[in-house]
Protein backbone atom coordinates (compact mmCIF):
# COMPACT_ATOMS: atom_id res chain seq x y z
CA UNK A 1 0.00 0.00 0.00
CA UNK A 2 1.31 3.43 -0.93
CA UNK A 3 1.74 6.37 1.42
CA UNK A 4 0.53 9.02 -1.03
CA UNK A 5 -2.59 9.67 -3.05
CA UNK A 6 -1.59 11.64 -6.15
CA UNK A 7 -4.33 13.29 -8.20
CA UNK A 8 -2.95 13.03 -11.72
CA UNK A 9 -5.52 15.49 -13.06
CA UNK A 10 -4.23 18.20 -10.72
CA UNK A 11 -0.53 17.28 -11.00
CA UNK A 12 1.38 19.51 -13.42
CA UNK A 13 4.68 17.64 -13.19
CA UNK A 14 6.58 20.62 -11.77
CA UNK A 15 8.88 18.32 -9.77
CA UNK A 16 8.81 20.30 -6.51
CA UNK A 17 7.59 17.28 -4.56
CA UNK A 18 10.40 15.11 -5.93
CA UNK A 19 12.99 17.79 -5.16
CA UNK A 20 11.85 18.18 -1.57
CA UNK A 21 11.46 14.46 -0.75
CA UNK A 22 14.11 13.46 1.80
CA UNK A 23 14.03 9.80 0.76
CA UNK A 24 13.77 10.15 -3.05
CA UNK A 25 10.33 8.58 -2.72
CA UNK A 26 8.85 10.50 -5.68
CA UNK A 27 9.89 10.74 -9.34
CA UNK A 28 8.41 12.56 -12.32
CA UNK A 29 7.46 10.27 -15.18
CA UNK A 30 5.58 11.40 -18.28
CA UNK A 31 5.14 14.82 -16.66
CA UNK A 32 3.36 13.36 -13.63
CA UNK A 33 4.47 12.60 -10.06
CA UNK A 34 4.86 8.94 -9.19
CA UNK A 35 5.43 7.34 -5.80
CA UNK A 36 8.25 4.81 -5.37
CA UNK A 37 8.78 2.22 -2.66
CA UNK A 38 11.57 4.05 -0.82
CA UNK A 39 10.44 3.98 2.82
CA UNK A 40 8.30 7.13 2.99
CA UNK A 41 8.97 9.17 6.14
CA UNK A 42 5.38 10.49 6.24
CA UNK A 43 6.82 13.98 6.79
CA UNK A 44 4.26 15.51 4.34
CA UNK A 45 6.86 17.86 2.83
CA UNK A 46 5.58 16.87 -0.62
CA UNK A 47 2.04 17.78 0.43
CA UNK A 48 3.01 21.26 1.61
CA UNK A 49 5.24 21.86 -1.43
CA UNK A 50 2.75 20.92 -4.16
CA UNK A 51 1.39 24.16 -5.70
CA UNK A 52 -1.77 22.44 -6.93
CA UNK A 53 -2.77 20.43 -3.88
CA UNK A 54 -2.42 17.21 -5.85
CA UNK A 55 -0.87 15.09 -3.09
CA UNK A 56 -2.55 13.63 -0.01
CA UNK A 57 -0.67 11.73 2.69
CA UNK A 58 -2.11 8.34 3.68
CA UNK A 59 -0.48 7.67 7.06
CA UNK A 60 0.40 4.08 7.89
CA UNK A 61 -0.87 4.56 11.46
CA UNK A 62 -4.04 6.12 12.73
CA UNK A 63 -2.35 9.19 14.19
CA UNK A 64 -0.09 9.95 11.24
CA UNK A 65 3.17 9.12 13.01
CA UNK A 66 5.69 11.21 14.91
CA UNK A 67 5.88 13.93 12.25
CA UNK A 68 2.17 14.67 12.70
CA UNK A 69 2.70 15.17 16.43
CA UNK A 70 5.60 17.53 15.80
CA UNK A 71 3.56 19.67 13.43
CA UNK A 72 0.93 20.16 16.12
CA UNK A 73 3.63 22.01 18.07
CA UNK A 74 4.60 24.26 15.17
CA UNK A 75 4.04 27.53 17.04
CA UNK A 76 6.75 28.54 19.51
CA UNK A 77 6.74 30.64 22.63
CA UNK A 78 9.35 33.06 21.30
CA UNK A 79 12.04 31.99 23.77
CA UNK A 80 15.49 30.62 23.01
CA UNK A 81 16.70 27.06 23.42
CA UNK A 82 19.54 27.28 25.96
CA UNK A 83 23.15 26.47 25.09
CA UNK A 84 22.98 23.56 27.53
CA UNK A 85 19.96 22.05 25.78
CA UNK A 86 21.51 22.68 22.36
CA UNK A 87 24.58 20.74 23.45
CA UNK A 88 22.32 17.90 24.57
CA UNK A 89 20.71 17.87 21.13
CA UNK A 90 24.12 17.89 19.46
CA UNK A 91 25.35 15.00 21.57
CA UNK A 92 22.34 12.87 20.72
CA UNK A 93 22.59 13.67 17.01
CA UNK A 94 26.30 12.95 16.70
CA UNK A 95 25.69 9.36 17.70
CA UNK A 96 24.78 9.13 14.03
CA UNK A 97 28.31 9.09 12.60
CA UNK A 98 29.64 11.49 9.98
CA UNK A 99 27.26 14.37 10.69
CA UNK A 100 27.98 18.03 11.42
CA UNK A 101 25.50 20.22 13.27
CA UNK A 102 25.25 24.02 13.30
CA UNK A 103 22.72 26.50 14.72
CA UNK A 104 22.09 30.05 13.56
CA UNK A 105 20.39 32.64 15.77
CA UNK A 106 20.30 36.39 16.38
CA UNK A 107 21.78 38.66 13.72
CA UNK A 108 23.35 35.73 11.86
CA UNK A 109 19.92 34.14 11.43
CA UNK A 110 18.38 37.48 10.43
CA UNK A 111 20.96 37.91 7.64
CA UNK A 112 20.58 34.28 6.60
CA UNK A 113 16.79 34.59 6.30
CA UNK A 114 17.14 37.80 4.27
CA UNK A 115 19.28 35.81 1.83
CA UNK A 116 16.65 33.06 1.82
CA UNK A 117 14.01 35.66 0.97
CA UNK A 118 16.11 37.15 -1.82
CA UNK A 119 16.62 33.77 -3.50
CA UNK A 120 13.09 32.47 -2.96
CA UNK A 121 11.48 35.73 -4.04
CA UNK A 122 13.37 35.57 -7.32
CA UNK A 123 12.88 31.87 -8.06
CA UNK A 124 9.82 30.50 -6.25
CA UNK A 125 7.33 33.35 -5.94
CA UNK A 126 4.46 31.18 -7.25
CA UNK A 127 4.67 28.88 -4.19
CA UNK A 128 1.76 29.48 -1.75
CA UNK A 129 3.97 29.71 1.35
CA UNK A 130 6.19 32.29 -0.39
CA UNK A 131 3.16 34.39 -1.25
CA UNK A 132 2.12 34.20 2.39
CA UNK A 133 5.61 35.23 3.47
CA UNK A 134 5.55 38.17 1.08
CA UNK A 135 2.23 39.31 2.52
CA UNK A 136 3.57 38.98 6.06
CA UNK A 137 6.70 40.99 5.23
CA UNK A 138 4.64 43.84 3.79
CA UNK A 139 2.98 44.50 7.14
CA UNK A 140 1.99 42.37 10.11
CA UNK A 141 0.80 42.59 13.70
CA UNK A 142 2.09 40.80 16.79
CA UNK A 143 -0.74 38.29 16.42
CA UNK A 144 0.55 37.08 13.06
CA UNK A 145 3.55 34.74 13.36
CA UNK A 146 6.20 34.61 10.66
CA UNK A 147 4.86 31.91 8.30
CA UNK A 148 8.38 30.53 7.78
CA UNK A 149 9.84 30.55 11.31
CA UNK A 150 6.60 30.56 13.37
CA UNK A 151 8.30 32.63 16.08
CA UNK A 152 11.24 30.26 16.27
CA UNK A 153 14.48 32.17 16.82
CA UNK A 154 16.97 29.42 16.03
CA UNK A 155 17.51 27.18 13.02
CA UNK A 156 19.49 23.97 13.36
CA UNK A 157 21.28 22.59 10.29
CA UNK A 158 22.40 19.02 9.67
CA UNK A 159 25.30 18.36 7.30
CA UNK A 160 26.29 14.85 6.23
CA UNK A 161 27.72 12.81 3.37
CA UNK A 162 24.37 11.12 2.76
CA UNK A 163 20.68 11.65 3.49
CA UNK A 164 20.38 8.46 5.56
CA UNK A 165 22.81 9.80 8.18
CA UNK A 166 20.96 13.11 8.27
CA UNK A 167 17.62 11.37 8.75
CA UNK A 168 19.07 9.26 11.57
CA UNK A 169 20.49 12.38 13.23
CA UNK A 170 17.19 14.25 12.89
CA UNK A 171 15.27 11.36 14.43
CA UNK A 172 17.66 11.38 17.39
CA UNK A 173 17.17 15.13 17.72
CA UNK A 174 13.39 14.73 17.68
CA UNK A 175 13.39 12.09 20.39
CA UNK A 176 15.82 14.05 22.59
CA UNK A 177 13.75 17.16 21.98
CA UNK A 178 10.67 15.50 23.46
CA UNK A 179 12.63 14.95 26.68
CA UNK A 180 13.69 18.61 26.78
CA UNK A 181 10.37 20.06 25.60
CA UNK A 182 11.97 21.24 22.36
CA UNK A 183 10.17 20.95 19.06
CA UNK A 184 11.35 21.49 15.51
CA UNK A 185 10.06 21.29 11.97
CA UNK A 186 12.00 20.85 8.76
CA UNK A 187 11.98 23.98 6.59
CA UNK A 188 11.21 23.36 2.93
CA UNK A 189 11.70 27.04 2.17
CA UNK A 190 15.25 27.17 3.54
CA UNK A 191 16.29 23.99 1.75
CA UNK A 192 14.80 25.23 -1.52
CA UNK A 193 16.86 28.41 -1.26
CA UNK A 194 20.06 26.47 -0.48
CA UNK A 195 19.43 24.17 -3.44
CA UNK A 196 18.99 27.16 -5.73
CA UNK A 197 22.07 29.10 -4.56
CA UNK A 198 24.34 26.89 -2.46
CA UNK A 199 27.38 29.18 -2.62
CA UNK A 200 25.47 32.11 -1.13
CA UNK A 201 24.57 30.15 2.01
CA UNK A 202 27.74 28.18 2.66
CA UNK A 203 29.45 31.38 3.86
CA UNK A 204 27.43 31.04 7.07
CA UNK A 205 29.07 27.69 7.84
CA UNK A 206 32.84 28.14 7.33
CA UNK A 207 33.59 24.97 9.31
CA UNK A 208 31.30 22.70 7.30
CA UNK A 209 32.98 19.92 5.30
CA UNK A 210 29.84 18.03 4.24
CA UNK A 211 26.60 18.80 2.40
CA UNK A 212 23.64 20.50 4.06
CA UNK A 213 20.84 17.93 4.16
CA UNK A 214 18.24 19.27 6.58
CA UNK A 215 17.29 22.49 8.38
CA UNK A 216 15.05 22.60 11.45
CA UNK A 217 13.39 25.62 12.98
CA UNK A 218 13.51 24.86 16.71
CA UNK A 219 12.00 26.25 19.88
CA UNK A 220 9.74 25.53 22.83
CA UNK A 221 6.06 24.97 21.95
CA UNK A 222 3.73 27.75 22.98
CA UNK A 223 1.21 27.16 25.74
CA UNK A 224 -2.03 28.86 24.71
CA UNK A 225 -3.34 29.86 28.12
CA UNK A 226 -2.67 33.54 28.71
CA UNK A 227 -3.87 35.19 25.44
CA UNK A 228 -7.59 34.59 26.07
CA UNK A 229 -8.18 38.33 26.15
CA UNK A 230 -7.20 38.68 22.50
CA UNK A 231 -9.90 38.68 19.82
CA UNK A 232 -11.03 35.10 19.31
CA UNK A 233 -11.51 35.57 15.58
CA UNK A 234 -7.83 36.52 15.22
CA UNK A 235 -6.70 33.61 17.39
CA UNK A 236 -8.77 31.21 15.31
CA UNK A 237 -7.12 32.59 12.19
CA UNK A 238 -3.70 31.71 13.58
CA UNK A 239 -4.76 28.12 14.30
CA UNK A 240 -6.20 27.77 10.81
CA UNK A 241 -2.73 28.40 9.37
CA UNK A 242 -1.10 25.51 11.24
Amino acid sequence: MGHLRIDLEKCIGCGKCAKMCLKDHIVIENKKAKELDNDCLECSHCVSTCPKGAITLIPSSGDGGIFSEIKKDKMFDGGMVSDEDLNSLYSSMKKASNVEVFTLQGKDLDMFMEDVWTVINEKELDTPIVKEWAKWRSGHSSLEPNPVLWEGKQVLFIFSDGIDRAVEASNRMIMKGFELRIRGFHSNIIMSAVTLDRERFMKYFPGATKEMRMSYVIGHPRRFVEPVFKPMKKIKGIFDKI
